[in-house]
């Protein structure tokens, strides 16, 4: 149920899922589907660049800096706040900071705007008993009080209870995820910070799905609660090993042929257009040398994968860490 949090949704906690996509789909798109088992999983496709979370892009001035660009995954365990040295390195000579987008503090109330129901409505017109009894048990759980959920639309709730109770503590008590602790470190040293994307640009996603939808969604989270600190260690185990390909190829382990629509779906929507975008807009700070790009790791492979894009443009790419 993690998937997106490699895939660049970094100023929210989750995400809903495009009109295209079934609810009994959901947990492949967040990453993983909750039934998670010690099969060994068959590489289904050989995409470039899968392997590794750390590349050096240079173009073809040589008398400029390298760039590097950075997978990174959204959430606050310390294994992944604890940069490699190889990252570190990279990071404290960059000249400029580059992430999915640029977090001001207007966010919070921007972000609120969205997640809450108009005044006057309850989430609990849209779930049923068994629901409403399940939401209840994560309230407790994630120590909540349940009326304040009432308020929240299905997908923000959703989005809440993507993550285990662990990480969600951990949020609860000020720590940042990956990407807001590297861009305050950037600031406290003079870098400058930038935005591939805009905050209003992936809040626009998270409305586009049905009310139907967003209920289907949140079911399925709701259902998988007893599991979710399982498969979120199996998600870090896979980033912690630098396989991102590991990662795609576990959720698609739990496709079946008939889902392939809907993972052609998520792939243009989520990672191929938006990587098209970013590389896009990072063009003149590579070309000025000297970029650190930190961005969410599902977008580095792949065809259309930020690093192949790069790598179309004329950059050489060598794998870093």
């Amino acid at each position: 149920m993690f998937l997106l949090r490699f895939s660049g949704f970094s100023s929210v906690s989750g995400l809903a899922v495009p009109l295209g996509l079934r609810a009994r789909f959901l947990p492949f798109l967040l990453l993983l589907v909750l039934c998670w088992s010690d099969a060994v999983l068959a590489r289904s496709v050989d995409r470039p660049f899968g392997q590794g979370v750390l590349w050096k892009v240079e173009g073809p001035q040589r008398d400029i800096a390298p760039n590097y660009v950075f997978g990174t995954v959204h959430v606050t365990d310390r294994r992944v706040l604890n940069l490699p040295m190889e990252v570190k390195k990279a990071f404290a000579h960059a000249r400029a900071a580059l992430f999915e987008i640029r977090q001001k503090s207007s966010d919070a109330a921007l972000s609120r705007d969205f997640v809450l129901l108009e005044e006057g409505q309850s989430v609990s017109q849209y779930l049923d008993g068994d629901q409403l009894r399940r939401l209840s048990k994560a309230a407790e759980l994630y120590g909540f009080e349940e009326y304040v959920l009432y308020r929240f639309k299905p997908w923000a709730l959703y989005s809440m209870f993507s993550v285990p109770p662990s990480e969600a503590a951990r949020k609860k008590s000020g720590k940042k995820v990956l990407d807001n602790a590297m861009q305050t470190r950037a600031r406290d040293f003079g870098v400058p910070v930038y935005g591939l994307e805009t905050l209003e640009e992936q809040l626009a996603l998270f409305e586009g799905s049905s009310d139907e939808e967003q209920v289907a969604y949140l079911d399925s989270v709701l259902r998988q609660l007893d599991e979710v600190e399982v498969s979120f260690e199996a998600f870090l185990q896979l980033y912690l090993a630098r396989d991102i390909d590991g990662i795609f190829d576990l959720a698609i382990e739990n496709m079946d042929a008939a889902d392939s629509e809907a993972w052609d779906s998520f792939q243009e929507v989520f990672l191929d257009q938006r990587n098209i975008n970013m590389v896009d807009r990072m063009q003149s700070h590579l070309q000025e040398g000297g970029a650190f790009v930190a961005i969410g790791a599902l977008h580095l492979p792949g065809e259309l994968g930020v690093l192949n894009l790069l790598q179309s443009k004329g950059y050489t790419l060598t794998r870093v860490y």
